[in-house]
């Protein structure tokens, strides 16, 4: 399809894929299987290839946000933590490679580095490392950014933006505060830029009645629902504010690309109906590709069922797929992708073990 940002993707020596492919993609793709399958990661190799032209990604995603200590795991990311074959992943559109920087010290690395090709067709190195005595040669990108972790002085590079607008949601290391202050910061900006209707608009599918959000004195989100007094968002329940959560961010993504990790985490079956009429209807709106995983039936049912009953309202008829990771019985430490369109979701809801 013409209006998504990636439209397929190879991955190769990349945490537990050795080599995994999956042909082509939708505009909504719900992400399934048994734990330890690949499903987070698979997120995280999409956010690495969305970011690759800034070296220090592979730190929020697979570091820092998983609250893994940097000193000495660099190895966890590659394949068996076999750092001797790079990290490829690609689309038909762009390609990422990763490789490690050797250290000066034996049985450890001093980094690694992006080699990914600028928009002049040239093939440039974006290091991140983590020896401080490390010199790079002439070949490499002069390192640009510099910050501490786990008390680890980190250099790495940026040479551009992100191929396009995206975010990333996941559970790992995120406070409930810190989730709430992203929220009002985000609705803030959008009633700045007079936006805030978009996120109005898309929450009456489960609140018909809201008429308004403003933000309180008290730096709280409320809800004009119609009663005599302003409602907290979060006191119609933390799935309305997850939901909203999630609404708010998407303006910002117009054109681009969400990935959710456990969309379904947090909510109970009865409420998942409602995630997917707003999240179908936000993301129509700005043309947003959306990549979520779950371990849910209820939350693959609820995916199929609400695209089936909304998708001539967006004149729509093979916009979603479900892709189940699962381990190959033949090959010990392989993974496939099994696809599933419309038609299939439909006759084989069922039929599956998704837990």
């Amino acid at each position: 399809m013409s209006d998504i940002q990636i439209p397929n993707i190879s991955i190769s020596n990349f945490k537990c894929f050795k080599e995994v492919s999956i042909d082509s993609f939708k505009k909504f793709n719900l992400i399934f299987g048994k734990n330890s399958v690949g499903k987070s990661n698979l997120l995280e190799a999409l956010y690495l290839y969305s970011n690759m032209f800034r070296s220090d990604t592979v730190i929020s995603s697979s570091f820092f946000q998983r609250n893994i200590p940097l000193n000495n795991n660099l190895e966890l990311i590659f394949y068996n933590f076999d750092y001797t074959t790079p990290i490829n992943i690609k689309t038909s559109k762009k390609e990422l490679n990763i490789y490690p920087i050797k250290s000066l010290e034996l049985s450890t690395l001093d980094g690694i580095y992006y080699q990914v090709e600028n928009n002049n067709g040239e093939t440039i190195k974006l290091p991140m490392l983590i020896n401080n005595n490390r010199q790079m040669d002439n070949s490499f990108v002069p390192i640009n950014n510099t910050f501490p972790i786990n008390n680890v002085n980190v250099r790495s590079a940026i040479l551009a933006p992100s191929l396009f607008n995206f975010y990333f949601f996941n559970d790992y290391n995120t406070s409930e505060t810190s989730v709430k202050n992203n929220v009002v910061s985000s609705f803030d900006k959008l009633q700045n830029l007079k936006m805030d209707k978009i996120v109005v608009d898309s929450l009456k599918t489960i609140i018909p009645n809201i008429e308004s959000i403003r933000i309180s004195s008290e730096q709280i989100c409320e809800a004009d629902i119609g009663l005599d007094r302003y409602l907290p968002l979060n006191a119609l329940g933390t799935g309305v504010y997850k939901i909203f959560n999630y609404i708010v961010s998407i303006p910002f993504i117009e054109n681009g690309v969400l990935l959710i990790d456990e969309i379904d985490n947090g909510f109970h079956y009865s409420s998942l109906r409602n995630l997917w009429l707003s999240l179908f209807k936000a993301c129509y709106k700005n043309n947003v590709q959306l990549f979520a995983t779950t371990h849910s039936y209820e939350c693959i049912k609820a995916f199929n069922d609400v695209y089936n009953e909304k998708k001539d309202e967006y004149n729509s008829n093979d916009d979603i797929q479900g892709i189940r990771i699962e381990a190959d019985k033949k090959e010990k430490y392989k993974y496939k992708a099994i696809i599933y369109n419309n038609e299939e979701l439909n006759n084989a809801m069922d039929n599956w073990e998704v837990r």
